[in-house]
């Protein structure tokens, strides 16, 4: 790739956040709880939630998709639940187990997290990872706020694990610039359709 197609990439990508932010900021809380339970049912019917064992998930900021049903219910299902820590050292998430949603508590940037005394989870014991962001293709190109973490985290996980994107539908867009350091997605789930991605199987079995 030259340094100009390079650079048009990194602008597109800029310009392409703005848009993107700006189109969350637009939903009203009332409209992002209520898509957001769309899009929490109808990850919860994809056989990458079901036959997962151990889950990552985010607490959602800025209107992000809510993800407490799938807390709840993947607690019920005895699934392990985990989420990423607020300190990074280098580029990949930690993350921690919790058992109960009283187990979140605003970290150091705000967001809800576990607390200290919470099991910390390997990144390579993940099946499956739940993952945000501003915008995503319907063929599984994520777009995330720029800091690379979550595409570190996902390149150093297992080769077995799988990702899947939330969105609310006004976060699909038909194209976007891409780089050798960006993560595709397995799903895209929004509230009115599940777009396949990578699509990879299910079984999660080490290879």
């Amino acid at each position: 790739m030259s340094e100009t197609v390079a650079q048009e990439g990194a602008a597109r990508k800029v310009s392409l956040r703005e848009e993107l932010t700006a189109r969350r900021k637009a939903m009203t809380p009332d409209l992002i709880d209520e898509r957001g339970l769309k899009v929490q049912a109808r990850f919860l019917a994809t056989p990458y939630y079901q036959k997962a064992r151990t889950v990552a998930l985010y607490a959602p900021i800025r209107g992000e998709v809510p993800t407490r049903d799938i807390l709840i219910a993947a607690l019920q299902d005895e699934k392990i639940v985990c989420y990423p820590l607020s300190h990074v050292h280098g580029r990949i998430l930690s993350f921690r187990a919790i058992k109960s949603e009283a187990e979140l508590e605003p970290g150091r940037l705000g967001v809800r997290e576990p607390t200290n005394s919470a099991e910390l989870i390997p990144v390579d014991q993940i099946d499956l990872f739940v993952v945000p962001g501003l915008g995503f293709t319907r063929d599984g190109k994520r777009l995330g706020r720029g800091g690379g973490y979550y595409d570190a985290t996902l390149k150093a996980a297992s080769a077995r694990s799988r990702r899947v994107g939330l969105a609310f539908s006004d976060q699909v867009v038909d194209t976007m610039p891409t780089t050798s350091d960006d993560v595709d997605m397995d799903l895209v789930v929004t509230e009115a359709e599940t777009l396949r991605g990578l699509y990879r199987d299910w079984d999660f079995l080490d290879t």
